[in-house]
């Protein structure tokens, strides 16, 4: 199954084994619901609900219609709808989302669009809580309330002992 993971990944394959579970080709379409393990790749019409702790792979014939919620999503298609990816979107030249785009992380080559709004969460609870022990150091912010902060933030430890010692071999010297 390799040889056909090959054949039709294109650069939009981000499958670690480099196995394809299944595949929907051009000119086919398919209404309902479509749960996977792994990875599928669509290059038809899908209209429905598509879930999987897996990766959704699109090529640039596909169209798919409705809710999306995988791992990974790679899109060189058109998606109408929801996408909720709890691990990356990577978004082809060729890709078009209408709709809503929830993912911690986000590609986007030249030529893809987006139409509607795109939400960016942290990935797990730990980067939420590292987020949070931001808020009361005093650092610019972007205007969403939940961004993380412009600039990075030394450990309070970080400086203080070099300058305390700069400070201190002054004093020694008489300066």
């Amino acid at each position: 199954m390799k040889w056909f993971s090959k054949l039709f990944s294109d650069s939009s394959s981000d499958n670690s084994s480099g196995e394809l579970n299944a595949f929907l080709g051009t000119g086919t379409r398919f209404t309902g619901h479509l749960h996977f393990e792994g990875s599928v790749r669509i290059d038809g019409n899908f209209q429905g609900n598509i879930t999987s702790p897996g990766t959704l792979i699109l090529g640039r014939e596909a169209v798919i219609k409705g809710e999306i919620e995988v791992s990974s999503l790679n899109a060189n298609g058109t998606v109408i709808g929801t996408v909720r990816a709890t691990r990356h979107v990577h978004l082809h030249e060729n890709a078009v989302v209408d709709g809503l785009l929830v993912t911690p992380t986000l590609g986007i080559d030249e030529g893809a669009i987006v139409n509607g709004s795109i939400e960016m969460r942290p990935p797990s609870p730990v980067a939420e809580a590292s987020a949070g022990a931001l808020d009361t150091q005093d650092v610019p912010y972007l205007p969403n309330s939940s961004a993380r902060p412009a600039i990075s933030i030394m450990p309070d430890n970080c400086c203080t002992e070099a300058s305390s010692d700069a400070a201190q071999s002054q004093n020694e010297d008489g300066g």
